[in-house]
């Protein structure tokens, strides 16, 4: 793990390409400084974040509208180096090394034919939205193990045995997918599906196993190889993921991919006596599947190349006087598909 190293594949791609983008989503963001719950949020961030234009501010969709506003920010990561994260890169061989640099305020990941996470050191409450900016650059020439794929993300999470910092201990998280199925927290992929790549998009709540065995968990899957919820390549795409309370949401490039609320009917996938999948609707309710109050985030990936700029974590707060939240047994979510 260096810093300013070059990247060893041959891309037309630049980060600074990030910049034209972040100036047109900040022109759009513009009308916020005219409230005054957010202007001191806002001067910091100028200030604070040398070389941007403007900051950008989580999207209040869904479930979220009338219920919270954004607050103020709470942490940021400029990627000058690596000394906030850490990092857990499955071992395999047969693939190119993989590699995880810090170049021009970005965070250049390489994973090739492996798996990696890479948590934020600091652990948040819930009423938080993270948000980021990524690109999944196609490989000029083509590397092995590597394709478009897999944008995907924990948040709220811990290790069940010890909620400080066993989820960094490397000999428990390896970066293979399955060391993670224990943990307690949410988490949200685009661009998944397999040897098959970026064919699925999905939100679960961990944890998928304990004691070593398979337990029933939300797993909302009705947006697979629905287009526009898929990872368009050589594109820079932001992603917000929520947790405010009941309310958990996944959210890229400002649409509304999936959401949870007490009270709404969601998919819930487990195991049965036979090891075969199985999927059945039920009624998201906080007894079975409490609120996980405090955690840590990652960015998740793997066979993958993600360049990741403009990390943000900003505190949700209650829209003052709100009436009391709606219930929303009656809401439907589309019906669950299979897997493939």
């Amino acid at each position: 793990m260096q810093k300013d190293s070059p990247i060893r594949e041959t891309s037309p791609h630049r980060v600074s390409e990030f910049l034209p983008r972040m100036a047109a989503r900040g022109a759009a963001f513009t009308h916020a400084l005219n409230r005054p719950a957010t202007r001191l949020v806002l001067v910091f961030i100028v200030l604070a974040i040398p070389g941007r234009l403007v900051a950008d501010a989580p999207v209040i969709l869904g479930h979220g509208e009338g219920v919270f506003q954004v607050g103020p920010l709470l942490a940021h990561g400029n990627f000058e180096n690596l000394d906030h994260w850490v990092i857990q890169i499955q071992q395999r061989t047969g693939f190119p090394e993989a590699s995880v640099k810090v170049r021009d305020n970005a965070l250049d990941c390489l994973a090739p034919g492996r798996g990696c996470t890479i948590w934020f050191k600091q652990s948040f409450p819930t009423r938080v939205a993270i948000t980021y900016d990524v690109l999944c650059p196609t490989s000029v020439p083509g590397i092995k193990g590597i394709q478009p794929r897999d944008i995907n993300n924990f948040w709220m999470a811990n290790d069940p045995s010890s909620p400080d910092e066993s989820l960094f201990d490397s000999s428990r998280y390896t970066g293979a997918f399955a060391s993670y199925d224990k943990i307690h927290g949410y988490y949200a992929s685009t661009g998944g599906g397999g040897a098959n790549a970026n064919l699925t998009t999905r939100m679960r709540r961990y944890p998928r196993e304990v004691d070593g065995g398979p337990v029933e968990h939300l797993a909302l899957r009705y947006r697979d190889g629905k287009p526009g919820y898929l990872i368009t390549p050589d594109k820079v795409m932001s992603v917000q993921l929520v947790a405010y309370d009941d309310i958990v949401q996944y959210i890229v490039d400002e649409k509304l991919v999936y959401q949870i609320s007490r009270g709404d009917r969601v998919q819930v996938e487990g195991r049965d006596r036979n090891g075969q999948q199985v999927v059945s609707d039920t009624i998201y309710d906080l007894d079975r599947f409490p609120v996980y109050r405090e955690g840590y985030f990652g960015f998740r990936m793997v066979g993958t190349h993600h360049v990741y700029t403009n990390f943000q974590v900003h505190a949700l707060e209650p829209v003052p006087s709100s009436p009391p939240q709606r219930s929303s047994t009656n809401r439907r979510s589309p019906p669950p598909q299979s897997t493939e």
